[in-house]
């Protein structure tokens, strides 16, 4: 089990956002302390860890991340209880699908971001590699231009 401040130093999350991601139901509220301290577990701490790359990382937003953790949520509680209804699996799998659909656009505007970063980097090093031969033409011109008198 960690503490809020431990927890913070595994994830790189504030206390803050710790503590909001709870209050809107990002996460389920932790265990307390006597003392009344938010006390995590193992678990809970990948799931943070997922939490904050999916945002960072991937972008989404925390609507978006809701929708995954609530879905995540309800499957793992009905796979240990009665299983799911054929109306609650269509909708599961409905709302997997618009959240691949999601991923699978981002990924494509990642590409093309990449492609243009690359483009970017190459235009660069053209400008770079014309200036070091125009300096190097000057050099040469400056110095056939002077003659040297003793």
């Amino acid at each position: 089990m960690y503490l809020i401040d431990d927890v913070t130093k595994m994830t790189g999350l504030t206390k803050r956002t710790l503590r909001y991601y709870e209050e809107i139901g990002l996460i389920l509220p932790p265990q307390r302390t006597k003392g009344n301290a938010r006390i995590y577990s193992e678990e809970e701490v990948k799931e943070l860890r997922k939490v904050a790359e999916a945002k960072e990382v991937l972008g989404f937003s925390l609507q978006e991340l809701q929708q995954f953790m609530s879905l995540k949520r309800m499957i793992e509680e009905r796979s240990e209880q009665q299983g799911l209804s054929a109306k609650e699996i269509t909708k599961i799998e409905n709302l997997l699908e618009n959240q691949i659909k999601m991923i699978e656009f981002k990924v494509v505007k990642m590409q093309a971001f990449k492609t243009e970063l690359k483009e970017m980097r190459e235009s660069a090093m053209e400008i770079h590699e014309k200036t070091k031969t125009k300096t190097k033409g000057e050099m040469k011109e400056w110095k056939d231009s002077i003659q040297i008198t003793d």
